[in-house]
């Protein structure tokens, strides 16, 4: 089994990010996914910070 993490402070980007990445893949199968939303601290602030987890397995997993 593998693991993918995506984080950033955009939904959209991950969903980008997430998108090329499967196509990227080309076949896969998703075992499970998990989304965590927690706060960054930087220089100038806190910031949103969303995590998505992807494990998942392709064929040529052993």
């Amino acid at each position: 089994m593998k693991v993918k993490i995506f984080m950033d402070s955009s939904a959209s980007t991950i969903e980008g990010q997430i998108n090329a990445w499967l196509d990227q893949l080309g076949s896969a199968a998703i075992i499970k996914t998990e989304t965590v939303l927690t706060s960054m601290v930087k220089n100038d602030g806190n910031y949103p910070c969303i995590a998505v987890t992807v494990w998942y397995e392709t064929q040529d997993s052993n």
